[in-house]
């Protein structure tokens, strides 16, 4: 039931992820054409003022959103390998450029709310990297128990702009919260850690499940 549940809300983040990536890319794209939206109001504003960083960033969110699910469907990694790896070679490298351009977003794009949210963004955008860049190192040590655990790690930094985006929008204003401030600060507080905590706790619950995985890494080809 808790594996159910959890694929569930990755499938609905990510493809929450994949459409808001989509969106913001073509506004990012119709600036890029000189072919602003006349009713865009100050939020969206900053992708067409930053329309190549929004590309970066969007572009390959997209590509996280399709193929991050897919690292961690054990029945494929276990039947297809080579998919599997073709499929990492893929999506870490693009997720490694999505976790910068979201650090250089953090830089350059305004920001609501108190001065300690570009702070919080910066070091959740590192960390992500950071995640990746180990689950790299991690693989081509033969550790793939580790490597899949920081895979999920850096997954769910990624995925926390869902968190984000549906928190603003949709589920603090029902609460009530009316101000934009208000609301950024919280969402900025909370969606990180709450996409971690969740990586925990599925990393923790799947565990036993995986004993013997790394002893099994003879027979199985690095994923990236």
């Amino acid at each position: 039931m808790t594996t159910l549940l959890g694929w569930a809300c990755v499938i609905y983040m990510s493809w929450f992820m994949f459409t808001e990536s989509l969106e913001r890319a073509d506004l990012a794209i119709q600036a890029i054409k000189g072919q602003i939206p006349a009713n865009i109001n100050p939020f969206e504003d900053r992708y067409t003022d930053n329309p190549w960083e929004t590309l970066a960033h969007t572009a390959t969110g997209i590509i996280f959103a399709v193929l991050g699910p897919l690292q961690f469907v054990g029945p494929l990694r276990r039947r297809f390998p080579r998919v599997h790896r073709i499929s990492g070679r893929i999506f870490l490298p693009v997720a490694i450029l999505n976790g910068i351009a979201a650090f250089v977003m953090a830089l350059t794009f305004p920001m609501w709310g108190s001065t300690t949210n570009m702070a919080i963004s910066l070091i959740a955008s590192s960390f992500m990297v950071f995640c990746f860049i180990y689950a790299f190192w991690l693989v081509m040590q033969r550790q793939f128990a580790r490597h899949r655990e920081w895979m999920m790690r850096g997954f769910a930094l990624g995925l926390s702009v869902a968190i984000f985006r549906l928190a603003l929008n949709d589920i603090l204003p029902a609460l009530g919260f009316e101000d934009f401030n208000q609301r950024w600060d919280i969402v900025t507080a909370i969606s990180f850690p709450l996409a971690l905590l969740a990586a925990e706790f599925w990393i923790r619950a799947t565990r036993p499940a995986r004993t013997g995985l790394d002893k099994r890494a003879a027979t199985v080809q690095p994923c990236t």
